[in-house]
């Protein structure tokens, strides 16, 4: 699997994890724990994205 493979793949899970997570906070609240979390995952998701940019 190549980098790129492996950056594609990572940004598929990150955003199927944060889809879930933002249909969790519609039906009701967060806890503390769970929105660091999310907001971690879409940094995280951000800097994937750049990653996969910046290589082309």
């Amino acid at each position: 699997m190549t980098y790129h493979a492996m950056l594609t793949r990572r940004s598929e899970i990150l955003k199927r994890h944060i889809g879930s997570l933002i249909i969790r906070e519609n039906k009701s609240e967060l806890t503390g724990h769970e929105g660091y979390f999310l907001q971690k995952m879409i940094k995280e998701l951000h800097q994937n994205e750049y990653e996969l940019n910046s290589g082309k």
